[in-house]
């Protein structure tokens, strides 16, 4: 995930369990940590990798909050 030439793509998380999906998130995060790291100290070749991070984050994040919104739609069916 760190390659900034592969990129998530939404479809693919989509079939991924939620605790899966967090532990990506999870990455994603300390990938930008260290990018952001390194662009401050002026040791980053491609600056396009922080903004690709950002948008897999956003990926993974709406993600999660379509299983979020679908877990409680279920939940309040069975009430």
């Amino acid at each position: 995930m760190s390659d900034p030439a592969i990129k998530i793509q939404a479809k693919d998380l989509r079939g991924n369990e939620t605790a899966e999906l967090e532990r990506t998130l999870k990455k994603l995060r300390e990938d930008l940590f260290q990018q952001r790291l390194k662009h401050n100290t002026k040791q980053m070749e491609n600056t396009m990798a922080i903004r690709n991070t950002r948008r897999d984050i956003a990926r993974v994040s709406t993600v999660l909050a379509e299983k979020s919104r679908q877990a409680a739609v279920a939940a309040a069916k069975e009430k």
